[in-house]
């Protein structure tokens, strides 16, 4: 029906076809289809000139007002794009703000001041399903078969301990060392360590959980008191270890390193700026 209003308009096929970046041969094989639709030529066709049958006219009025009120509807959806489209709200861990993710997520708003961000920052993971999130960015493994991913970073866990909590205690040479000692674990996560160190086998070592904490700033405070040793990421306890405050335990050793992850409902239907956020902090 647009390319009928469009020949019209044009006053023929080759600039009707130009301007709607089709074949003229395409325009042509549209217009004989809504002919057979309607039962009736549209149009008186000769060499020079395109003029339009008693069928045409009345049909050109049709269209041409139906084509005016698609028009209409696409621009109205265009102004409130603003809303519908430029609105996303994602789950984020609290410690993630002192991570480099952190300040991707920073710079993607500075970059896109049109698109609203609602930040809902938690140790906890969340239901995105059930709490109303477009996106979730998630530490570690990843467990619900629900959910599609990108991989966006990565970080390290240290295990750290207080001068104080230290005192008395012979030094670890080995992760199995630690397998008495007690520790604050970390509430969505297990209580499990993995160090990897060059000439060794992988080693899995699993502690004596005394404190379960649902953040990750709850378990360097208790840390910081001498309550237990901790595995917390290296960037939230880094100037802790400069300062002395806390002493990493087995530094010869690296803990894994956990995977950060943009994740989404699989059968969400995503909108212009939740696309955007991912392919931003995918591309980054």
């Amino acid at each position: 029906m647009a390319i009928f209003v469009s020949v019209i308009d044009e006053t023929s096929f080759r600039s009707a076809a130009k301007k709607l970046s089709l074949s003229p041969s395409i325009v042509s094989l549209h217009i004989k289809k809504l002919e057979q639709q309607i039962g009736a030529p549209l149009l008186y066709r000769s060499t020079r000139a395109l003029s339009l049958t008693r069928e045409g006219e009345q049909f050109y009025k049709a269209a041409t007002a139906m084509v005016a009120e698609a028009r209409s509807g696409l621009n109205l959806f265009a102004e409130n794009a603003s809303t519908t489209l430029t609105d996303f709200r994602i789950a984020i861990p609290q410690t993630l703000t002192s991570n480099p993710v952190f300040a991707r997520i920073a710079s993607f708003a500075k970059n896109h001041k049109g698109i609203r961000m609602t930040l809902v920052s938690s140790d906890v993971r969340k239901n995105l399903l059930r709490q109303g999130h477009d996106l979730a960015i998630q530490m570690g493994k990843l467990n619900d078969s629900e959910l599609r991913s990108k991989k966006i970073g990565e970080d390290r866990r240290v295990v750290v301990a207080a001068p104080s909590f230290l005192a008395g205690k012979a030094t670890p040479k080995h992760p199995n060392d630690l397998k008495e000692w007690e520790f604050i674990s970390f509430s969505p996560a297990t209580d499990t360590m993995v160090f990897r160190k060059s000439g060794h086998k992988k080693q899995a070592v699993e502690g004596k959980t005394t404190i379960i904490a649902d953040s990750v700033q709850t378990m360097r405070c208790l840390a910081l008191e001498g309550v237990a040793a901790a595995a917390i990421p290296y960037h939230e306890v880094q100037k802790d270890l400069v300062e002395k405050r806390l002493i990493q335990v087995l530094p010869d050793w690296t803990n894994e390193m956990l995977g950060i992850f943009l994740v989404w409902p699989r059968n969400a239907d995503l909108n212009f700026a939740t696309r955007e956020f991912i392919n931003y902090l995918s591309a980054v």
